[in-house]
């Protein structure tokens, strides 16, 4: 019996790998691949150098040259320039012409005030996004800590702002180039040409004290893609240098967030750790991400700083960046079955609980299957122990034991029992379960998202273990009507699942939690319908 359950989860496995090859013929939408990328962009200067490119969404900026021997340019003063857009605003300063504050409009923290995510630095550090990292220290010294001579210029609906600085023997140029979208173009240029590469980083966005205490929030890995061939590099176990002779983007991610250059003029990019401190805090492994300059000098290309939102990922070709794990495709059809949803219910917390009807209404015939197989075997099992007691003095002789398991199918077979018949439903369930709590953990549209009374974040544990403890208590009914199969032993093991599956549950996302405990009360539904209108009839094979 142990050998056909074992068979049958493995069938059941395999059904649902089937399933994950198999729909995205019929959800072509959540299985979509990004668009291939542009011919390559070569910078020729005597010699053919490899870089690539990917799609962008506005004209790429030309940047300035400047002579090989120019008069000192720089600013007599610091000044901050402010870019609003309907999705975001950032702010740059002329120092270093980089990048010292990004909020995102759309998404707030739990206090009311913009995601922000441009890490918070210590007094009189460079190293916001756009600093140069170069081989000559001091040049990239000088170049990030001086000021800058600032033009803006608005047309068409562009907003360009270009910095320019030299020192006599070495000019910089970096030309910024937005529009409504959040995707935004950057080009660099250094005269002479020296090895030099352009940073984002380190890190991204500094997470909220409920975000630092959560075990689901990972922040800061760096990410890159090349070849269509998308790459994470943890944060926490990364001590080196990661290089790479040509990309389609780099950058740093988190659950929910994502900043990424993508190359149009490049030479291959760079991820790095750093250990950096921040406010007297201990040290903190942190990921840079970067863009190595063409022999030419030049870096360009377009920058996103911004959700990771479904369409809008889409839409910018960076779709490889949404990870829900192994069943990534039932998450997808779980977010737009939720979204869908939720343009109705206007509740997340809600959605999930109309969602999860609908999935017993669907998994109702395998389940209702399953009880009425359990009350056959439950009907059978003075039968069954009295074959087990037969064989009782023959505990360690292999052969007697297969006897006996051949005895023991023989009268279930001859009864139309399936023992392995109640394992389908669950087993169903487990891709399910994971495609909720990828979703809950990763997908943006659930960050934040309330439900009702306590609960004032899906995406959240429950602060105060109301619904794990609810979850464990229907649990317990549950098994209490479920109809009682195997010896004494497994079901007393099978007692101590709730309060193990409790335990868990306690730390998980609550919308986890709330998709659970509604499958439970719609089980014991079930089951006091079963038992109140089947008991006369528990050998009727219509249902078998």
């Amino acid at each position: 019996m142990e050998k056909r359950i074992f068979a049958a989860v493995l069938i059941s496995i395999g059904l649902l790998w089937l399933w994950a090859a198999v729909a995205p013929k019929f959800f072509p939408e959540l299985a979509k691949k990004p668009a291939p990328p542009k011919p390559a962009v070569t910078a020729t200067t005597g010699t053919t150098t490899p870089s690539t490119t990917t799609t962008a969404t506005t004209t790429q900026p030309t940047p300035s040259t400047a002579p090989a021997t120019t008069v000192p340019v720089a600013a007599s003063a610091a000044s901050i320039t402010t870019v609003d857009t309907p999705n975001f605003t950032a702010r740059f300063s002329n120092r270093g012409a980089e990048m010292v504050s990004f909020q995102l409009k759309r998404y707030t923290a739990k206090d009311g005030s913009y995601v922000e995510l441009v890490k918070a630095r210590e007094p009189n550090r460079t190293d916001y996004p756009f600093a140069i990292e170069a081989v000559d220290g001091g040049f990239a010294q000088r170049a990030n800590a001086a000021l800058y001579e600032t033009q803006e210029r608005n047309a068409a609906g562009v907003h360009v702002v270009d910095y320019r600085w030299s020192d006599g023997r070495v000019s910089v140029t970096k030309t910024f180039r937005f529009t409504d979208e959040y995707l935004f173009d950057f080009a660099v240029t250094v005269t002479p040409p020296t090895p030099y590469r352009v940073a984002i980083g380190p890190g991204i966005r500094t997470l909220e004290k409920e975000e630092k205490d959560s075990q689901f929030i990972i922040t800061g890995n760096g990410v890159v893609q090349h070849d269509d061939d998308l790459k994470v590099i943890p944060r926490e176990k990364s001590d080196r240098v990661n290089i790479w002779p040509s990309v389609q983007f780099v950058g740093v991610e988190d659950n929910y967030f994502l900043s990424v250059l993508r190359a149009e003029k490049a030479n291959g990019g760079v991820i790095r750790a750093i250990e950096i401190t921040v406010d007297k805090n201990p040290k903190r492994r942190e990921m840079i991400a970067a863009l190595n300059a063409t022999p030419a000098g030049v870096v360009s290309g377009s920058a996103f700083f911004g959700p990771k939102e479904t369409h809008t990922v889409d839409k910018y070709n960076l779709a490889r960046t949404l990870q829900y794990g192994m069943f990534g495709v039932v998450a997808r059809v779980l977010l737009v079955a939720l979204t869908w949803i939720n343009k109705t219910t206007r509740n997340y917390g809600f959605a999930i609980i109309v969602l999860t009807f609908l999935i017993k209404v669907v998994l109702y015939p395998l389940q209702h299957k399953a009880n009425v197989s359990m009350k056959k075997m439950q009907k059978l099992g003075p039968k069954a122990e009295a074959i087990k007691a037969k064989y009782k003095k023959a505990k360690t002789d292999a052969e007697q034991r297969q006897k006996m398991n051949q005895e023991v199918m023989k009268l279930y077979q001859s009864e139309g029992v399936n023992p392995a018949g109640g394992c389908l439903p669950m087993v169903l369930q487990i891709p399910i379960l994971w495609g909720f709590y990828n979703l809950l953990t990763h997908a943006i549209e659930l960050r934040h998202a309330p439900f009702i009374l306590w609960i004032h974040d899906l995406s959240a544990k429950d602060p105060y273990y109301i619904t794990p403890l609810l979850m464990v208590v229907t649990m317990f009914i549950q098994q209490a009507m479920t109809p009682a199969t195997g010896d004494p032993a497994q079901r007393r093991m099978f007692m101590i699942m709730p309060l193990v599956l409790g335990w868990i549950f306690k730390e998980l996302p609550s919308g986890v939690v709330i998709y659970y405990l509604m499958q439970n009360i719609l089980t014991i539904v079930q089951l006091w319908i079963m038992n109140k209108w089947w008991k006369d009839h528990p050998d009727d094979t219509s249902v078998a």
